[in-house]
This record gives structure tokens, sequence and C-alpha cells, in this order.
């Protein structure tokens, strides 16, 4: 049973990190993302459209919001990860008795806040938004 879950997991990895058009159609594991987190957004946590990070619009742009989502989870992690192992060596040298300053937590706290807020505004206001947009990379097939 476990090399299952492992096998689906890797899978559903493999499918989130591939490109957002595979063959010219829109990556299935990108769109389910968006359309799941548009529904959280504005079902559950009741988001404006216009503020919320996602938007019930084409599934082009639905994918492309997934992309970013998936890069700023990654780089939530990394900063998450970094502050972490500040805290531990902050801990670590008070105890040893060096008495480092306090306040390195502090920027580290700040520029993971302000990198994320920026990311998000930047997708708030991100031209691809604009229901006449041309997605020059992907067509709808009309057949």
């Amino acid at each position: 049973m476990p090399p299952s879950i492992t096998g689906d997991v890797l899978k559903v990895v493999k499918g989130l990190l591939s490109p957002q058009i595979i063959d010219n159609r829109l990556n299935p594991y990108h769109l389910a993302v968006a359309t799941r987190a548009y529904w959280i957004q504005s079902h559950i946590l009741r988001i404006p459209d216009r503020f919320g990070f996602f938007s019930p619009s084409p599934p082009r742009l639905q994918v492309h919001q997934s992309d970013w989502l998936i890069i700023l989870v990654t780089m939530f992690g990394v900063l998450l990860c970094t502050a972490f192992f500040l805290s531990g060596t902050v801990a670590l040298l008070y105890r040893l008795g060096e008495r480092p300053v306090p306040t390195l937590l502090g920027p580290m706290v700040a520029l993971t806040v302000v990198t994320m807020a920026s990311l998000w505004v930047l997708q708030c206001f991100d031209p691809r938004r604009a229901l006449d947009y041309d997605w020059r990379d992907w067509k709808v097939r009309k057949e």
C-alpha cells in the first residue's frame, strides 16, 4: 500500500512542477488547483474577486495563477526554513552566552512578509487579468 501512495504523491508533484501548457493543452493539475483554490477563496474565505489571488477567469489565466501559487508556496517554504534556522542559531548563541542582538529575527520576519505581500500585489495587478489579454503561447481549440 505505501508504494502506491508514494507513487501517487510523486505523480502529483511531477504534474505540479510541469509546464503550464503540455501539447497545446492546459496542465490539468494546475487547472484543478486553480479552480479549487478559487472556490475556497470565494466561498469559504469570502474574499472579493478583485482582491483575491485567484479569479473566475479563462482557464489559461487560472493555470497561470496556479503556477504563481506554487512559486509563492515554494518561496514561503524557503523563507520559513531560513527563519527557523536563524532562530535556532540565535537560541544556540544565546544559550552559549554570546547574547546576540535579538532583533535579528525581526528583519527576517519583515523580509518574509514584504516578499509575500509584494508577490500578492503583483498578482492582483497583473496585466494578464484583463479580459482582453492575448495569450500568445496558447489558443482555445475550436473543433
